[in-house]
């Protein structure tokens, strides 16, 4: 099950006068965080910004996302969902799995009529429109219940799979990004269909990695991947972002951004995840946003990563002629550490290599101080913002000495470029 529109329909339905209007949530950041319908056909796409959502769709009404409501709503899916099976998975604030295997004696009705009904009771209840995907596995459920949004229900019966796949893209399915997409590509995979008609000799020709496998299984028909085994290990997001001053100097504002992801990557560290995807943006001083999403070829802590596939995008979204204040960096799709999984090329082994060197930079910063070791790209950001410490210091005891706010000196070993 996954909402269509999710967070604007959600207002939509909070709101009478919104519904049937072209509703853009994201207001608070400056970016559309999703769209209605509405708004889509009109050519409003995510993470456009204010001025391009008003260039496109004059009529847009643009309002600040509203995380708590969105939340109930999940929560109430959930309940719903559960008053049919206890077989359900929480697979993120829009969308669950379901198994209703055995079902059918219960209800008396095929599994098809008993996917329609748990439709329909959370349309009725919620007052929003959900996508619904019927298959014998996660995976083709999945890539289903995309099919005819909105509002679709495509049951996806065994007999039927090989004419789903046949003109399905790899970049598709569910667990593949577009880097693995890619290299499947070079390698002759262009469809779903053509990487199940696969045998196991050659997933083992090519040390096609254990999700993988998976895949491949479902998209035969087989069931692998459990309920709980993809959801359960969803964390959320971590988001980092600075306001400088107003400048023009590309390597400046470069600097800000990477000292952004230096502390965003630091946070995942201390809790144990790894991001699948990072989002950055670049605030002007006009306050509009501009921002890419990037996919990453597996799970990274390593800022230095993430930075070479920024720095290869960064003038895609900067103009040159701007003045900007601020920058941003958001990491997602995160999962515990120790529960990533090599991938199918073996990036993750040369990724894993590097390890030693961050563990021994956290160590360095943690006995010394934030910023006792940092990259060379960063340098700008790190130094100015030491300088606006030192400054901040000084104007504090020029104070009377009642006044001042007792402080530690930390000692600082310099920078590693």
């Amino acid at each position: 099950m996954d909402g269509d529109s999710f967070f604007a329909s959600v207002e939509q339905a909070l709101d009478w006068r919104l519904r049937g209007k072209p509703v853009v949530t994201g207001g608070e950041r400056g970016a559309a965080t999703a769209m209605s319908y509405e708004a889509k056909k009109m050519g409003v796409r995510r993470s456009m910004t204010m001025r391009e959502i008003k260039r496109v769709c004059p009529e847009a009404i643009v309002v600040p996302s509203n995380y708590t409501a969105y939340s109930i709503y999940a929560h109430r899916m959930y309940k719903i969902v559960r008053s049919f099976t206890p077989e359900v998975e929480e697979y993120s604030i829009d969308e669950c799995f379901a198994d209703i295997t055995g079902l059918t004696e219960r209800y008396g009705k095929t599994y098809e009529e008993i996917g329609q009904m748990i439709k329909a009771q959370l349309e009725q209840d919620l007052g929003i429109t959900f996508g619904v995907g019927l298959a014998p596995n996660k995976t083709l459920a999945k890539v289903a219940s995309s099919k005819n949004k909105p509002a679709g229900f495509t049951p996806l019966p065994r007999e039927a799979i090989p004419e789903f796949l046949k003109d399905l893209p790899m970049g598709a399915i569910w667990g593949v990004g577009f880097s693995t997409s890619m290299q499947l590509e070079r390698m002759g995979v262009r469809t779903a269909l053509d990487f199940a008609t696969k045998d196991r000799a050659w997933l083992k020709e090519k040390k096609v990695s254990l999700p993988y496998q998976k895949i491949w299984a479902e998209l035969n028909g087989g069931f692998a991947r459990r309920l709980g085994e993809d959801g359960d290990e969803r964390i959320g997001s971590i988001i980092k972002s600075h306001t400088f001053r107003p400048t023009r100097d590309r390597d400046y504002i470069l600097s800000q951004l990477s000292s952004n992801l230096e502390a965003a990557c630091a946070k995942a560290r201390r809790h144990n995840v790894k991001a699948r995807f990072c989002r950055f943006y670049l605030k002007t001083q006009d306050f509009t946003y501009a921002g890419l999403t990037l996919d990453l070829t597996v799970p990274l802590t390593d800022p230095r990563e993430f930075l070479r596939a920024i720095e290869a995008r960064f003038d895609d979204i900067h103009d040159p002629g701007e003045t900007y204040r601020a920058t941003g960096i958001g990491l997602y799709a995160l999962t515990r550490d120790d529960s990533v999984t090599p991938d199918i090329f073996g990036e993750s082994v040369r990724v894993e290599q590097e390890a030693p060197l961050i563990d021994a930079i956290d160590h360095l910063n943690h006995k010394y101080g934030r910023h006792t070791v940092f990259l060379g790209e960063s340098f700008g950001a790190v130094t100015d913002g030491e300088a606006s410490r030192r400054e901040r210091e000084e104007r504090r005891f020029a104070l009377p000495i009642h006044q001042r706010k007792k402080t530690i000196s930390i000692p600082h070993l310099g920078v590693v470029r």
